[in-house]
């Protein structure tokens, strides 16, 4: 019988024997201890949407209990919100449940091309190109782009999805130490004569550790060097800018950089990715994406939510301000405690925690105590900087937050960390 505390998931992934499926059996193995033990806290099953409190279904009564939560990115509750439900409604009773067909053939609906409009509108760019989630539109934007003879530069911290489409590109890539700015100017130097395109490819908000790109100090060393820029806004875009445009609108840049990746599935309160940029940019990407185009595309009524989303965030911008407003209670008071949180200005709070083994403890008993936040462990950070990830809405009352505050002080104080 395997004993979880003594392993990560890590040590499943590629154990290797003739027979392909020979790891699934110790990964299984591994995750039922983990479920024994109570620490698998992963996918709980929500009888209620998605808001600053929800119901979760117990898995061993099947009852319903209440939770406070955070660990979702509905950063501006926006799921709920109702003139979004009522958009996603219309469209549905008006075009159906599916788009009966891939983009570029039969699946392209009037909302569809107005999405794409709106939010090249919304970055300050002349297009834009609607994936059917996020993961893809990095993977198929990156692998399209990058052929033989070129070279994507990338931030080590950088999400999976990016890493991927580095690697399924024909390009090469080379990896800068986190928002290191010296590194990343060596990698452009040394590669100014080896390379014919270069594009650096950086997270805005960065998802693990809540904090922003230089984007300034990219672009100077773009222009400097010819290289063009990706930024990937998923975690930005309605986040944070004082328009809820991302990073460009943060650093006052908006129209400078290349390409602008976003995602519908977080603060626009859907599912799907786009990219906004240049129209050549655009169309190369719907002619060349093989995630774009061997894909349906998305139902109308997710379209529809995210164009009522874009109207919202217009319409309130005291949203924003109230999740910048919870953002800051909550990192002040958890560091006031004495928790380890580094810097950060976003509604994403890493609380460093470092041992896994006590990571998955601690969740536990958050889990009891009822509060539902992530626990991060390897390999989805580095070895020895597992975490927890708070997340915070617009939507979260002083209540909510001041009772989270409560339980984590109570079980920091239980396991020494505080």
């Amino acid at each position: 019988m395997i004993n979880s505390d003594n392993y990560t998931l890590a040590d499943f992934g590629e154990l290797s024997d003739k027979d392909i499926f020979a790891k699934t059996g110790p990964s299984l193995e591994y995750i039922d201890d983990y479920k024994r033990k109570g620490y698998y806290i992963y996918q709980k099953v929500l009888a209620t949407p998605c808001e600053n409190r929800v119901n979760i279904v117990e898995e061993k009564s099947g009852k319903p209990r209440e939770v406070i939560m955070m660990g979702s990115n509905n950063y501006l509750g926006l799921t709920t919100h109702p003139k979004v439900v009522a958009a996603a409604i219309r469209a549905c009773e008006e075009f159906g449940t599916g788009s009966g067909g891939a983009a570029l053939l039969s699946g392209t609906t009037e909302i569809h091309r107005r999405l794409e409009k709106r939010l090249a509108m919304f970055l300050g760019c002349e297009d834009a190109v609607v994936f059917p989630n996020g993961y893809s539109t990095n993977v198929g934007t990156l692998s399209a782009l990058a052929g033989k003879g070129d070279l994507i530069i990338s931030d080590m911290l950088n999400h999976t999805s990016i890493v991927d489409g580095c690697r399924l590109s024909e390009g090469d890539y080379r990896v800068y130490r986190h928002r290191d700015m010296s590194h990343l100017e060596n990698i452009l130097r040394r590669s100014c004569d080896k390379y014919a395109g270069k594009l650096i490819v950086t997270d805005g908000v960065f998802s693990m550790d809540g904090d922003i790109c230089p984007l300034p100090e990219i672009m100077e060393l773009a222009r400097k060097y010819n290289a063009r820029v990706m930024i990937d806004e998923a975690h930005a875009i309605g986040v944070i800018g004082n328009n809820g445009r991302g990073t460009c609108d943060y650093f006052d840049m908006i129209g400078e950089v290349d390409i602008i990746m976003g995602t519908l599935s977080k603060a626009l309160a859907g599912v799907g990715g786009f990219v906004a940029s240049s129209r050549d940019v655009v169309n190369h990407l719907r002619h060349f994406a093989h995630s774009y185009f061997f894909s349906s595309n998305l139902p109308p009524s997710v379209e529809a939510s995210a164009l009522a989303a874009l109207d919202v965030i217009e319409e309130e911008p005291q949203m924003i301000i109230k999740l910048k407003k919870n953002a800051v209670y909550m990192h002040s008071h958890l560091r006031g405690m004495g928790y380890n949180l580094p810097d950060v200005y976003t509604p994403i709070l890493p609380v460093f925690i470092g041992k896994e083994l006590t990571l998955r403890k601690m969740g536990k008993r958050f889990n009891e105590l009822g509060l539902y936040i992530s626990p991060i462990p390897y390999p989805a950070v580095p070895k020895n900087k597992a975490r927890f990830r708070v997340c915070l809405m617009a939507t979260h009352r002083k209540q909510d937050m001041d009772d989270a505050l409560t339980i984590m002080e109570q079980v920091g104080k239980e396991f020494g960390i505080i």
